[in-house]
C-alpha cells in the first residue's frame, strides 16, 4: 500500500488492531477458534536466540533454536541468510521487528510441506494480533518505474528506485534467493503513521528468485505487495488480513498462479479493502515498465457469504480494483462475495483494456453483494461508465461469467448444477471451528469446474511457468491444497 495511494486514519492505524476491527464494525466479536493445526511441535530443549544485528556475511538459522527478531534487521548487500526447514522466527512487538533483505543480499528460507518456516508474533497463544511486528521485505535489482521509491514505513530508509540503481543496470532475472513453504503471521505493523509494512513486501525482485507456498495470515496491512520487479509465485494464501490481498505497483510484471484470499467480514480497512488493487504508480502516469502482472487460477473469498447477512463491515470494496493506468491481467479466477466484483477505474485503465494489454478472461464474479441492485457487479469509476466496464467484461470471447449465488454457483435457476462455494467463507457469526472455511473446492457439478471452464489460449499464458492442466475457474479443481500440513488457519492458538 503506497502512501500516496490511500489516505489512512492515523487514529485507526496507531490503535491496537483489535480496536481497529471494532472501528470497522462495533459488535462483539466471536471467540477465536480453537483447533489443533497440523504443524510440527516445538523441538524439545530448544533455545531462544536474539537476532538484532544486521547480517554481513552468511548467517544460518537452524530449527533447534527459536529466533527473536528485534528491530529492523538488514541482510546487507553480499550477505546471505539461510533458514532451515522447521525454523521459527518471532517478531518482537516492542521494537517493531522486521527482516529486510537489501539489494544484493539473499534469503534462502526453504521449508518443506511438513516442516514449514514460520515468521510469527512473539506474543503468546491467544494474545496475538494483526500488526504485532513488521514483516518480511525483499529488495532486488529488477526493473522499477520510479526514481525515488523507498520501502514505506521503515525507520532506517531503504531506497530501491532508479536513483540508487539506474534503469540500464537493472536485471529482470535478478536472484534474491528462495522462499518456499513459509508462513508469515500477525505482521503488518504501522511503523510510522500512514506508512505500513505488509506481510510480504517484494520490491524490484527479479525472476531469478523462487517464491512458492507462502501463507500470510492476520496481516495489519496488505498481505502481499509487489513494487516493480518480475518475480513469479505459486501457491499463495492471504488469510484474514486487514487491507488488500494482492497489491501491485511501480511496474510489477511477474506471473502468479494458484492464489487464495479469505476475508473476515467484520474486519476491513478505512482505506477500503480490496482483493486485487493495482496501480501503475500513485498518480497513474505512463512511467515504464508498466504494471502488468498476469494472475491465473485465483480464488478471492470476500465478506458476503449471503447478500443479507448482518454485522458486515462497510469498509470493503472490489474483488478487483484496477486503476491508475495498470495493465493487470487475470485468467481462470473466481471473485466471490465482494461488494463489487470488478471496478475498472480511470480512462487510461479502460484504454489498456480496450487495447488488450489488460485482459480478464474465463473469470467468474460470484455472489457479489450488489448483484441485482442499482450498483452493478461490474462497474466503472474515474470517468469510466458502468456500461463501458460491462462491455469489456461481458465480451463473448472473454468467457467471463456473473453468477448470482455463492450457494449455488450456477448461472440461472434452470442450470443443472446446484453445487456452490459457500463452504469457502469465513463465518464471523460463529465461533470455534464452525467459523472456519471447511473446503475451498467447488462441489461436484459446479459451473466453476465444468470441463474447460478455464483456458490457457491467451498469449499472456503462453509461458512454461503456468500449469496448463488447471482448466477450471479458481485456485482449486478437485484437490484442496490448503489441506497440506504447511498451512495453518489457526495461528492464534498455535504453541511455538
Amino acid at each position: 500500500m503506497n502512501l500516496q495511494m490511500k489516505s489512512k486514519s492515523i487514529f485507526f492505524k496507531t490503535a491496537p488492531v483489535v480496536f481497529g476491527a471494532m472501528l470497522a464494525f462495533s459488535s462483539c466479536e466471536p471467540t477465536e477458534t480453537v483447533v489443533t493445526p497440523p504443524v510440527t511441535p516445538p523441538v524439545a530443549g530448544s533455545k531462544e536466540v536474539v537476532l538484532s544485528a544486521d547480517i554481513t556475511g552468511t548467517r544460518n538459522l537452524v530449527k533447534d533454536s527459536t529466533y527473536l527478531l528485534k528491530g529492523e534487521v538488514h541482510v546487507n548487500s553480499g550477505a546471505v541468510i539461510n533458514i532451515a526447514a522447521g525454523t521459527v522466527i518471532k517478531g518482537d512487538k516492542l521494537t517493531k521487528a522486521s527482516l529486510i533483505v537489501l539489494q544484493g543480499g539473499k534469503i534462502n528460507a526453504i521449508g518443506t510441506a511438513t516442516m514449514p518456516i514460520v515468521f510469527t508474533s512473539a506474543m503468546g497463544p491467544g494474545l496475538r494480533s494483526a500488526g504485532d511486528w513488521g514483516g518480511v521485505i525483499v529488495v532486488g535489482k529488477a526493473p522499477v518505474n520510479q526514481s525515488s521509491a523507498t520501502v514505506e514505513g521503515l525507520v532506517k530508509e531503504v531506497a530501491f528506485g532508479t536513483n540508487v540503481l539506474a534503469a540500464n543496470l537493472r536485471d529482470a532475472a535478478d536472484n534474491s534467493g528462495t522462499l518456499q513453504y513459509v508462513r508469515i503471521e500477525f505482521a503488518g505493523i504501522s511503523l510510522i503513521p500512514d506508512k505500513e509494512i505488509n506481510g510480504l513486501t517484494l520490491c524490484a525482485v527479479g525472476s531469478g528468485t523462487t517464491i512458492d507456498h507462502i501463507q500470510v495470515s492476520y496481516c495489519g496491512d496488505d498481505s502481499f505487495e509487489w513494487f516493480g520487479g518480475n518475480v513469479n509465485a505459486k501457491y499463495l494464501i492471504a488469510y484474514l488480513g486487514i487491507d488488500d490481498e494482492f497489491d501491485t505497483d511501480f511496474g510489477y510484471a511477474g506471473k502468479v498462479q494458484f492464489a487464495l484470499g479469505v476475508r473476515n467480514p467484520r474486519v476491513g480497512d478505512v482505506s477500503t479493502s480490496n482483493g486485487f488493487e493495482s496501480d501503475n504508480d500513485a498518480t497513474g502516469t505512463s512511467a515504464t515498465p508498466q504494471t502488468a502482472p498476469v494472475f491465473s487460477n485465483v480464488t478471492l473469498i470476500g465478506p458476503w457469504k449471503t447478500p443479507t447477512q448482518s454485522n458486515t463491515s462497510t469498509l470493503f470494496g472490489a474483488g478487483m480494483h484496477i486503476r491508475r493506468n495498470s495493465s493487470l491481467s487475470t485468467f481462470n479466477s473466481v471473485f466471490a462475495g465482494w461488494n463489487t466484483g470488478l471496478l475498472l477505474d480511470g480512462t487510461t485503465t479502460l484504454a489498456n483494456a480496450t487495447a488488450g494489454t489488460l485482459a480478464i478472461q474465463n473469470c467468474a464474479l460470484v455472489g457479489s453483494k450488489l448483484t441485482g441492485t442499482t450498483t452493478p457487479t461490474v462497474n466503472g469509476a474515474g470517468s469510466v461508465t458502468a456500461t463501458q466496464a460491462q462491455d469489456f467484461f461481458n465480451a463473448v470471447a472473454s468467457g467471463n461469467k456473473i453468477i448470482a449465488s455463492n450457494a449455488t454457483a450456477k448461472l440461472s435457476a434452470n442450470a443443472k448444477d446446484s453445487a456452490g462455494i459457500s463452504s469457502s467463507f469465513y463465518d464471523a457469526s460463529k465461533s470455534g471451528v464452525l467459523a472456519l472455511p471447511t473446503t475451498f473446492l467447488p462441489a461436484t457439478g459446479s459451473t466453476l469446474i465444468a470441463p474447460n471452464a478455464g483456458a490457457f489460449t491467451h498469449a499472456k499464458l503462453n509461458d512454461a511457468f503456468f500449469d496448463k492442466t488447471a482448466t477450471y475457474m479458481g485456485a482449486f479443481g478437485t484437490t484442496d491444497w490448503t489441506k497440506e500440513s504447511w498451512v495453518n488457519f489457526d495461528p492464534q492458538n498455535t504453541v511455538y
